[in-house]
């Protein structure tokens, strides 16, 4: 009797460490709009020049949110598409965003040269399915930071 209780108790532990790292995975870790009020973009080209652009506007910066949500995964309604391939050289560069509140950095965001993404020092693989998005992203951050 002791040895099915355990079995039992193992099993639903093991299901409910399941359901919830795949409720884990679901949540974007991006910060909501409510949250923040600026936003600086920094774009470092294959040659080591830097651009940078600064943005306050509500509008941009919940279409900036949609876009790195599509990134992971979550459907946003503010995401704007840019479907314009990347050339070898855009993807050489080293994007950042770093989110403000108050003159205080609330997230901060790197996107290298892999398929990787981090966040606040948070290290996420973009998948396959997910990989347009990054793209569409990075043509965002390319079309403001002219």
């Amino acid at each position: 009797m002791k040895q099915k209780n355990a079995i039992a108790m193992i099993l639903i532990s093991l299901m409910s460490l399941f359901f919830l790292s795949a409720c884990h995975q679901k949540r974007t870790p991006i910060i909501s709009a409510d949250k923040l009020d600026k936003a600086v973009i920094l774009i470092k080209d294959d040659q080591g020049r830097e651009r940078t652009w600064e943005a306050s506007d509500l509008s941009f910066l919940k279409a900036l949110l949609g876009n790195l949500n599509l990134v992971f995964g979550k459907d946003d309604k503010s995401a704007q598409d840019f479907d314009t391939p990347l050339t070898a050289k855009e993807k050489a560069f080293t994007y950042q965003i770093t989110f403000y509140q108050a003159d205080k950095i609330v997230q901060t965001i790197h996107v290298s040269l892999t398929k990787d993404i981090t966040v606040d020092r948070k290290q996420f693989t973009v998948k396959g399915t997910d990989r347009q998005a990054l793209d569409s992203l990075i043509q965002h951050l390319l079309v403001v930071a002219k």
